[in-house]
C-alpha cells in the first residue's frame, strides 16, 4: 500500500478498526483460537508474536475470550491513549524499521516524521499525538512511505 493508500483508508476507519490495523500491522499481534475439541471450551485470545497473551490480568484463564471480536476488544487505544502510542514507538524502533519524531504546530495538530535508515520518508499531520504517531508507523511499514 502506498501512502496516499494508508491514508485513505485511515480516514473510512473508526479508532477501535485503527488500533486492531495497528496491532496487526506494526505490533504484529494476531487472535489465536484455541481449539480444546469441544466446542463450549474453545476460546480466542490476542497474542503478540510469542503467542503470549498481550493483557494484562492475572489468572489462569487471562485473556480468555469466547469470541474473536471480543478479543479484539482487548486491543490497547493505540490512537487515542498516549502511552500506548509509545508503545507503538518502541515495537517500530525495536524492529529497526523506524525512528518516529513528532512535533506540535502553532495550529493544534501534530506533525509526526517516520525516518528509515537514516532518510525521512513520511510526513503526516493529524489531530492529536497518538494518531499521528500511529498514522507515521502505519505508512512506514507498508513499505512505500514517501514525503508529502
Amino acid at each position: 500500500m502506498n501512502r496516499d493508500e494508508v491514508i485513505a483508508k485511515w480516514n473510512s476507519m473508526q479508532p477501535r478498526e485503527r488500533d486492531a490495523w495497528i496491532a496487526k500491522d506494526v505490533m504484529c499481534w494476531s487472535v489465536y483460537r484455541y481449539d480444546k475439541d469441544v466446542p463450549e471450551r474453545c476460546y480466542y485470545m490476542l497474542v503478540n508474536e510469542s503467542f503470549d497473551s498481550v493483557v494484562n490480568e492475572v489468572g489462569w484463564n487471562a485473556g480468555e475470550r469466547k469470541t474473536e471480536e471480543e478479543a479484539w476488544e482487548d486491543c490497547p487505544h493505540f490512537t487515542t491513549d498516549i502511552s500506548a502510542a509509545w508503545e507503538v514507538i518502541e515495537k517500530a524502533e525495536i524492529m529497526d524499521r523506524i525512528q518516529l519524531g513528532l512535533y506540535p504546530t502553532s495550529f493544534g495538530k501534530w506533525i509526526a516524521k517516520s525516518y528509515m535508515a537514516g532518510y525521512e520518508n513520511c510526513r503526516v499531520q493529524a489531530d492529536s499525538a497518538p494518531e499521528a504517531i500511529c498514522l507515521a508507523a502505519l505508512i512506514a511499514t507498508q513499505g512505500e512511505g514517501i514525503e508529502e
